[in-house]
């Protein structure tokens, strides 16, 4: 266990199976949730562009 396993949220439907039917992206997910996400993700994103562009500048 490592120091941030406490705030990696796992969003999981208990009542979800394995087998798929039909793929239809974000269906019956909040916009909310995937969008805090989304926002996480750009925020590294951006921060690992600004630190290895003064890393290698």
């Amino acid at each position: 266990m490592n120091r941030l396993s406490p705030l990696i949220a796992r969003r999981i439907d208990p009542t979800a199976t394995a087998q798929v039917d039909v793929a239809v992206p974000f269906a019956g997910i909040d916009a909310a949730i995937w969008l805090d996400d989304l926002r996480l993700f750009a925020t590294a994103w951006i921060g690992g562009l600004i630190f290895f562009g003064t890393l290698l500048g």
